[in-house]
């Protein structure tokens, strides 16, 4: 085929294509795709949760949202001023491919033309604490690669509803869902969650969060303290013997009962470059019979990052982080199960866990940050367990050399 015949071609294809070439722009306009990505160097001790040091794909996740429309309602009154649609399609995370779904709901904004009062439906980030703004979209701003194993997160399906004064200094954020960790309703009831907030002054942001769910039974429920979360007591391991009060018990055969939280965390940010979080609270996870399986947890965070501007101008791409954070029982008889990925060491005889961690970062432009950073892990089990657990104490360290990515 000669050159002449080629580009006669295309030309036609081109004219042709024109009507739906000009339509294009209507609905990308409408349309927008972002993402996230943490990749690099891993590892740790032979009994930390990355004892297998290599490079990895840490997190990665996509998302789409979509302008649905302006002035909704009915004839010439409007009742929604704004409606959207995001989802989120969570392919890897703590190194592992999940392929799953995170956010996904339709956003309703100024029902009734008002600040007040806006709405999600669907699945949604439960609304308790700040450290839930650091996943999903919020791995963007973070500082830290390692996620605090001490804050409140995670997913759940139902209504969340939020609002503010005109001026911002004030506002609340209450959901009612499901109530279980799994994707869709799997045997929860229902979860009902409040969070008020205040920015008395631009340096200070306070927030007050609870939450309460009925009975479980045998289902996990959906509020996370880090990498883990309320489960009938010995479930969903190897056969661990579970120490309570110094003597081995057998799993709980009722499963969970009511739970309910309560925090408070306190954000400042007094100069240019300095910002210092402190937060904590208590999570009370009861069973539907005998006491010796209620378990009450006691969650903390406390966090400082400087920027390099605090010194000069010229350092502002640079920043520094220190963070302390940890759950724990209070009780050295009573242990829980207070991260996931240490079911097959230490099983539900976990007392507490603390994570010490420092990072240095560097912000290369609008969209990649270079992160070092390490992380001692403090665990401890209750009396008499030690003995009888197949993990040693010790080696919990965490390393990390990555960049993160997002657009």
């Amino acid at each position: 085929m000669s050159a002449r015949l080629i580009q006669t071609v295309l030309c036609a294809a081109i004219f042709a294509a024109g009507p739906v070439l000009a339509e294009v722009p209507e609905w990308t306009e409408r349309i927008r795709l972002s993402g996230s990505s943490d990749v690099g160097f891993f590892g740790g001790g032979s009994d930390s949760v990355v004892s297998d040091d290599g490079f990895r794909v840490w997190d990665a996740r996509l998302f789409v949202d979509a302008e649905l429309g302006d002035d909704l309602g009915f004839g010439d009154t409007p009742v929604v001023r704004n409606a959207g649609f995001t989802f989120e399609w969570n392919l890897v995370r703590n190194g592992n491919v999940d392929n799953d779904v995170g956010l996904l709901y339709v956003d309703l904004e100024g029902i009734g033309r008002s600040t007040w009062f806006n709405a999600r439906v669907g699945r949604f980030q439960i609304p308790f604490g700040e450290a839930y703004l650091l996943y999903s979209k919020g791995y963007a701003d973070r500082y830290f690669a390692q996620q605090p194993v001490g804050g409140p997160w995670w997913w759940d399906e139902g209504v969340l509803v939020h609002g503010a004064s005109p001026r911002g200094r004030v506002g609340y954020v209450a959901s009612i869902t499901n109530g279980d960790t799994d994707f869709g309703d799997v045997g929860g009831d229902v979860q009902v969650t409040f969070k008020l907030w205040g920015q008395p002054f631009s340096f200070l942001r306070v927030s007050a969060s609870a939450l309460w769910s009925d009975e479980l039974g045998q289902v996990d429920g959906s509020l996370w303290l880090g990498e883990g979360w309320p489960r009938p007591f010995g479930s969903g391991g190897p056969p661990i013997p579970n120490i309570v009060d110094g003597v081995a018990v057998p799993d709980d055969p009722d499963g969970l009962g009511h739970t309910w939280a309560v925090g408070a965390d306190a954000i400042l940010t007094p100069l240019d470059g300095l910002r210092v979080w402190i937060g904590g609270g208590r999570f009370a996870i009861d069973s539907r019979g005998a006491a010796r399986y209620d378990r009450t947890l006691w969650y903390w965070i406390a966090e400082v990052v400087a920027g390099g501007e605090l010194l000069s101008p010229a350092l502002h791409p640079l920043f520094v982080g220190v963070r302390v954070d940890g759950v724990s029982t209070g009780d050295e008889d009573r242990g829980y199960l207070l991260d996931v990925r240490y079911t097959g060491a230490y099983g539900y005889n976990m007392e507490h866990i603390v994570a010490y961690t420092a990072v240095v970062g560097w912000q290369l432009g609008d969209y990649l940050t270079l992160r070092a950073e390490y992380s001692r892990r403090d665990v401890d089990l209750v009396k008499g367990a030690e003995g009888v657990v197949p993990g040693r104490l010790g080696d919990e360290d965490l390393y990390t050399i990555a960049l993160g990515v997002h657009f």
